[in-house]
């Protein structure tokens, strides 16, 4: 990667071995690329000053040609030709020659190549059609630009050399950034680290006395109230529960009697009457019906169930249909009171999980353990963190070396001689 021509500074350097620290680097490159550019300049020197003369040659050249006398004899063509074609070839030529030099070499270069080039095209161009009218003048013009084009040639190794040099610095100034930002971030994960392992034992400290809190309150001697409310809620909810099956008995008896009375008049040719069909409509839904829906429902229709019931038009075939549609019986108060059963027990479970609820203790459970599952997921997030930052520097650990050994084999190259790279703790 750093391959480098030994260098030929202007100043021998020693071959002990040097050591040279980070923070040196910088400093350093700029060093040795000064002295390239001082190297550069020296070599060129004179080849610069041979293509400045060559270039005020060469106009002078180009400005003579117009104040050359010609002889009469001339064949027109030649004279139509110098007319013609000498006005484009002084154009083409002082263009290319009237361009500023740089004093920077490799500008100084760049600007001498394209000066070359643009006199070889005047040359082959218009340049081409004098020759026969200014045979020697023309010669001397070509001559006088191949020494141009010999002195860049000669100029191309000590440029190649030097751009090869400081494609090299650049490669190492580029190592040195990536360098600087791979120790900096591992620093940064450095303190990272530290911060975050001081927050998990934070949370686990924190954590852990929530944990105590939870135990203490959910020991029998500090929950008895708690654990009576409990048994309250349970007791209730068994309550609520059956008067919803009794309910619920009872409405699937009345729903099948209704259906079954509804046939009966459909299969005497008639249209079942409003009230049978208003009721088993209630009864369509999975749930049960509304209490006032259904027993208005009811006192239309219970009569003629009855009716048809006392004529033997319908039989009561088992126990359930017998105990509510006997002569003792008022459907309606039944339904009633199961409604109202139902609606006390679930009034009382309201109160019950309400007093349940904002008892102090299982307030302060609740907080608890909200408060614990909320760290525990903090703690989880920042161990995640830290794993992934773990992750991060165990990477940079591993490539600080290669940089910094890379680093100092290219040093060693444009030094010249063997040299040790020191850093600070983190590389």
């Amino acid at each position: 990667m750093f391959k480098f021509i030994k260098d030929r500074f202007p100043r021998e350097r020693e071959e002990k071995l040097r050591t040279v620290s980070i923070a040196e680097v910088p400093a350093l490159l700029e060093t040795r690329e000064a002295e390239i550019a001082v190297d550069l300049s020296a070599r060129i020197e004179r080849h610069r000053n041979e293509v400045i003369a060559a270039r005020e040659y060469l106009k002078e050249l180009i400005g003579d040609l117009r104040s050359k006398e010609r002889e009469e004899a001339y064949h027109p063509k030649l004279e139509k030709i110098a007319k013609n074609t000498l006005p484009l070839f002084e154009k083409s030529m002082l263009y290319s020659l009237a361009k500023d030099l740089p004093r920077d070499s490799e500008e100084f270069y760049m600007a001498s190549s394209e000066c070359l080039k643009g006199c070889i095209k005047g040359l082959a161009g218009p340049g081409r059609y004098l020759r026969g009218v200014f045979p020697d003048e023309m010669k001397e013009i070509r001559l006088t630009v191949d020494r141009i084009g010999r002195e860049v040639n000669a100029m191309t190794p000590s440029i190649a050399e030097a751009r090869k040099k400081r494609d090299q610095i650049a490669d190492l100034r580029e190592t040195a950034a990536s360098l600087s930002a791979a120790v900096a971030n591992r620093e940064k994960a450095a303190r990272d680290l530290l911060r975050i392992r001081d927050e998990i034992s934070s949370e686990e400290q924190a954590t852990g006395e929530l944990k105590k809190t939870l135990a203490v309150s959910e020991e029998p001697a500090a929950s008895v109230e708690v654990d009576g409310l409990k048994a309250r809620i349970s007791a209730i909810s068994g309550e609520v529960s059956a008067a919803d099956r009794a309910l619920r008995a009872d409405v699937s008896v009345i729903a099948h009697l209704m259906r079954k009375g509804e046939k009966i008049l459909q299969r005497r040719g008639s249209s079942a009457p409003r009230e049978i069909e208003a009721v088993v409509d209630i009864f369509a839904g999975p749930d049960v019906p509304a209490e006032d829906q259904l027993l208005s429902g009811l006192s239309r229709a219970l009569p003629l169930i009855r009716s048809m019931i006392a004529s033997g038009e319908i039989t009561l075939k088992n126990k359930e249909e017998r105990e509510l549609f006997s002569e003792e019986v008022d459907v309606a108060a039944r339904i009633r009171a199961l409604y109202d059963q139902y609606r006390d027990a679930e009034s009382r479970l309201g109160a019950a999980e309400q007093a349940y609820a904002t008892h102090p203790l299982v307030e302060k459970i609740r907080l608890t353990q909200h408060e614990k599952e909320t760290r525990e997921t903090r703690l989880a997030g920042l161990r995640d963190k830290m794993a992934a930052i773990e992750e991060r520097e165990q990477a940079l650990a591993r490539e600080i070396p290669a940089l910094m050994a890379a680093m100092e084999q290219g040093i060693c190259h444009i030094e010249g001689r063997p040299v040790t790279l020191v850093g600070n703790k983190h590389t």
